[in-house]
């Protein structure tokens, strides 16, 4: 797989998020958790990230756009 880590050490801010393919597979947060949920909704829905997979190596704190992107739209269909 692959990850992205963000490290902020002067707030004492750590994130990384961990891909199998183009699939959020886990998380780790330090001092980052206003969206905890969401990174949870995006590995226990096993959510297909396609473009937003490298949007999300890119840039991490990306997660809530990838989420209503993908993750709403999935469970739309899945009801």
């Amino acid at each position: 797989g692959s990850h992205v880590e963000l490290i902020d050490s002067a707030r004492f801010k750590y994130l990384r998020l961990e891909f199998l393919g183009d699939v959020m597979v886990g998380a780790t947060c330090v001092g980052m958790t206003e969206h905890i949920g969401v990174l949870r909704g995006l590995i226990q829905g096993q959510v297909a990230l396609g473009e937003w997979h490298e949007a999300l190596i890119h840039d991490p704190t990306k997660a809530m756009e990838a989420y209503l992107a993908k993750g709403q739209a999935q469970s739309t269909w899945m009801n």
